[in-house]
């Protein structure tokens, strides 16, 4: 699930519906548990790209980002 230019989508760019609403509140609760009110566009897009992310994906961007640094390089700062 993403903001895309404005509207709630699916992987496959439909709009939330009953089948794909536990998602999005999935989503909504993971920004709350993390962020409690301060929610922005940005955070959404980062809860949203982890759920989508393999195991070993999640496992290499843990290793990203232990690391000091790294983010700036990746950054280009």
């Amino acid at each position: 699930m993403r903001i895309i230019n404005g509207k709630w989508q699916d992987d496959q760019g439909e709009p939330v519906t009953v089948f794909n609403y536990d998602k999005i509140r999935e989503i909504g609760s993971n920004l709350v548990n993390l962020y409690g009110e301060d929610i922005t566009y940005s955070r959404i897009n980062l809860i949203s790209t982890i759920k989508q992310l393999t195991p070993k994906q999640e496992s290499d961007l843990t290793y990203v980002l232990s690391q000091e640094g790294a983010i700036a390089k990746l950054a280009g700062y």
